[in-house]
């Protein structure tokens, strides 16, 4: 399985965090939506809805269909400017700013305020 300190195609800033903990807890006080994109070696998954729990390294998506936990105490974090594909394979190509968490076993977890799931492209993964 791939490593995160492996990965070359790191998009945004490093976020400590502290400050990506700061950011959940704000979408959860706020009710933002979120879409939400999780991929890993195994496995794709992705809904769009709310944050409902932000406690000891978890946090908890919920949505009227779908309810998720993430464990992200290992995450490495990112923020920033990400391309992605809203209508995808049909051009424009857009740039919208996304929270994401590389996990130390290879997988990616990718939440942007009001971005439906399907926006956001799915990467082929090695390894």
């Amino acid at each position: 399985m791939q490593d995160w300190q492996e990965w070359t195609d790191i998009q945004g800033t490093p976020l400590e965090p502290d400050q990506a903990w700061r950011m959940f807890d704000d979408w959860k006080t706020a009710q933002k939506e979120i879409g939400l994109r999780f991929i890993s070696q195994l496995s794709r998954f992705g809904t769009f809805g709310t944050l409902r729990s932000v406690r000891q390294g978890t946090v908890q998506i919920q949505s009227d269909s779908t309810a998720a936990t993430f464990d992200l105490k290992e995450a490495r974090f990112t923020y920033g400017p990400m391309q992605t594909w809203p209508h995808w394979p049909n051009p424009p190509v857009v740039e919208v700013i996304a929270l994401q968490a590389y996990l130390p076993r290879g997988a990616w977890l990718v939440m942007v305020e009001g971005l439906k799931p399907e926006a956001i492209p799915v990467p082929q993964l090695t390894g």
